[in-house]
């Protein structure tokens, strides 16, 4: 089917949807309305189609096809950045309403000490990051810009996105292979 956003509005066209079960709405308190279009459409920027839309990220996450995305909890904050930093270079994304903001590089290991997960370093990717402000983790594969994606999302306590981690492309725009089957494999070992 073909939908269109307007004035904060999910708005169906008159074509058909195709026949794909959204996930339970009443749950989650997302307008069926939304799932459809994201079951059609899961390549949407996340954080822009939820403001457009007046969810949180983490609903607009929720209510992709269960196919596309797998949830962990918070707590496991530690445990998938020590997994990440064994992975190579991958992109970490930060997105606010004032920019998008990318780091691309290998992202060291860290350690939580006086409140904070802290990654060491003076030059590339490097910070305090509040962990335990994250409730929650998305391991989301999804079609994004016409290619294949998989990333990892940190939620707090907002629904909104603390930051993002994707696997890494080589030479040919082609995810890692090996970083997806450790993307995959975390998946695996922390969601619920």
């Amino acid at each position: 089917s073909i939908w269109r956003i307007r004035n904060s509005r999910v708005l169906r066209s008159d074509r058909r949807s195709r026949a794909v079960a959204p996930p339970d709405m009443a749950t989650m308190g997302v307008p069926p309305s939304i799932a459809e279009y994201l079951a059609d459409h899961p390549d949407v920027i996340v954080e822009q189609f939820a403001r457009e839309s007046g969810v949180t990220p983490h609903a607009v996450v929720q209510a992709l096809p269960t196919a596309l995305r797998q949830f962990a909890d918070g707590a496991r904050f530690v445990d998938a950045m020590q997994d990440i930093a064994t992975w190579g270079d991958v992109t970490l994304i930060v997105h606010t309403e004032d920019g998008i903001m990318e780091f691309g590089g290998p992202i060291p290991a860290g350690q939580v000490a006086r409140g904070y997960y802290n990654v060491p370093g003076s030059s590339g990717f490097h910070g305090h990051l509040r962990h335990d402000r994250c409730t929650g983790i998305a391991f989301v594969e999804r079609p994004f810009m016409g290619r294949p994606s998989a990333s990892i999302l940190f939620f707090n306590g907002n629904g909104a996105i603390m930051f993002k981690v994707f696997v890494g492309r080589d030479e040919n725009r082609n995810l890692k292979s090996d970083q997806l089957d450790a993307f995959r494999s975390l998946a695996l070992r922390l969601a619920s």
